[in-house]
């Protein structure tokens, strides 16, 4: 066997291991869970966990349209958010006892990882919050007071 079939053979191996491992790293777990609010319904990972909040959307590429990640907490409170490591707007809509107290639309994803990362809270105690992609609440016309149908699975 010649040395330029081998490099050409390493080579080929090499590419698709690469593109194994890109693909595994921007894969978008399809979740069962669902929340509707005004019978617009988003298919949502749910974050219960200290490490899936600190996580939360951070380092994807972006979100299907009607999909969202629902953090849920024990307790009601103004829990605060920021966009570290995002890639993209959300709309973090604030819910409590299934209605929505507080809607941030359009936060935008950072413009650079050295500036300091605003932090956002809901105007009220809220014990789930939903991210979608930015611009759904309003062209949803999601509005507070609005109910929400939690399904987890």
């Amino acid at each position: 066997m010649s040395l330029n079939k081998i490099i050409i053979g390493f080579i080929v191996i090499l590419l698709l291991f690469s593109g194994y491992i890109v693909f595994q790293i921007n894969k978008t777990p399809i979740p069962k869970s669902k929340v509707t609010i005004d019978n617009h319904t988003f298919l949502v990972e749910t974050a219960t966990t200290s490490a899936q909040q600190q996580q939360g959307l951070s380092g994807r590429l972006s979100l299907p349209q009607n999909q969202g990640m629902l953090f849920i907490f024990k307790t009601p409170d103004r829990y605060a958010f920021w966009m570290k490591n995002m890639q993209f707007p959300l709309d973090m809509i604030f819910i409590n006892n299934n209605k929505i107290v507080t809607i941030l639309q359009n936060i935008p994803k950072p413009t650079n990882s050295k500036t300091t990362l605003p932090i956002y809270t809901p105007n009220s105690s809220a014990n789930q919050v939903l991210e979608i992609n930015a611009g759904l609440s309003k062209q949803y016309h999601f509005k507070n007071g609005d109910t929400v149908k939690v399904n987890l699975e």
